[in-house]
This record gives structure tokens, C-alpha cells and sequence, in this order.
């Protein structure tokens, strides 16, 4: 697989934004920003030396397609940050591509973060996303309820 993974820049976080209104990505995945202002604030603090999210771009064939990104990086106490994965081109949905991307991602974020496991939410009905998990290593710890919507809660942890 053409899979590369770049460092996001403005120009990424405003077709990212726009992409993301699609109303079938907006019932499967939960997005944190309510603007595309909050999106560009949430890329400069991820900018700062002591950030606590980290991301990358995703190419494939050449073309942007989504992003792939740690938050709530914590490599004081709890020794863990979550993953968040979105690839906005439906079409390419169901062909490997983000698991290929999580096992890379989760690769590099485990050596360059000092954490030693990486957690992940996904909707119950984001069977993509189920399989995804389970596909790159990720083990189902729990199921619950937030908001009225039923989700599952991943996790991996670092290979000793």
C-alpha cells in the first residue's frame, strides 16, 4: 500500500474541517470541534513543545485523506494517551488502509511518547472502526452508554 504519513498543517486542518461536515462521518465519528476556528486553535496548541496531542496526515496514492492523532498524552501519571483515526474519503472505507496507518502510528507514538498504553472510544455501530481495533492489535476492555449512544472502549499497550 501508497501510504505515507506527513505533519499536518493549516491547509490540512481547513479541508479536514470541511470534509468532516459529511453528515454519515458526522453519525459514525464524534467531533470535538464545533468550528473551524476550534480546529485551528486545537492544531496551534498542538504545536507547542508540551503538547499534549500529537498527529500526522494521511496520504495514500498521493491524496489526502485523513488524520490520525494522539490526545490526552500523559507520560507523567496515567502513562497513556488515546487515538483518534478519521479517513473522510468513503470510498476508501473497508480496504486496510487505516489499519495499516494504526499499526505505523501506534509504532512511532510508542517510541516518542514515554507512555505504555495507547486507548481508544468507538461508537458500537462503527463496525469499520470495531474491526480497525481489533485488526491492529487493540483488546475491547469495556462497553457503555455516554450520551444515550452505546460506544467501546480499546486499548494496546507496548510491546515489553
Amino acid at each position: 500500500m501508497n501510504i505515507i504519513l506527513k505533519a499536518r498543517t493549516l491547509d490540512h486542518v481547513t479541508v479536514f474541517w470541511n470534509k468532516t461536515q459529511d453528515e454519515e462521518i458526522k453519525r459514525l465519528f464524534p467531533i470535538v470541534s464545533k468550528s473551524l476556528e476550534e480546529s485551528i486553535i486545537l492544531f496551534e496548541e498542538s504545536l507547542k513543545e508540551n503538547a499534549s496531542s500529537y498527529g500526522k496526515v494521511i496520504y495514500f496514492e498521493g491524496k489526502y485523506i485523513g488524520d490520525i492523532w494522539c490526545y490526552s498524552i500523559d507520560e507523567n501519571s496515567e502513562k497513556m494517551a488515546m487515538l483518534s483515526i478519521l479517513i473522510f474519503e468513503k470510498e476508501l472505507w473497508g480496504r486496510g488502509i487505516a489499519t495499516e496507518v494504526t499499526k505505523i502510528f501506534v509504532e512511532e507514538v510508542f517510541s516518542k511518547f514515554d507512555i505504555e498504553k495507547i486507548g481508544a472510544f468507538t461508537y458500537s455501530n462503527n463496525y469499520g472502526s470495531i474491526s480497525l481495533m481489533v485488526k491492529a492489535g487493540f483488546i475491547e476492555i469495556e462497553n457503555f452508554v455516554e450520551d444515550g449512544i452505546e460506544s467501546k472502549y480499546f486499548e494496546i499497550r507496548k510491546a515489553l
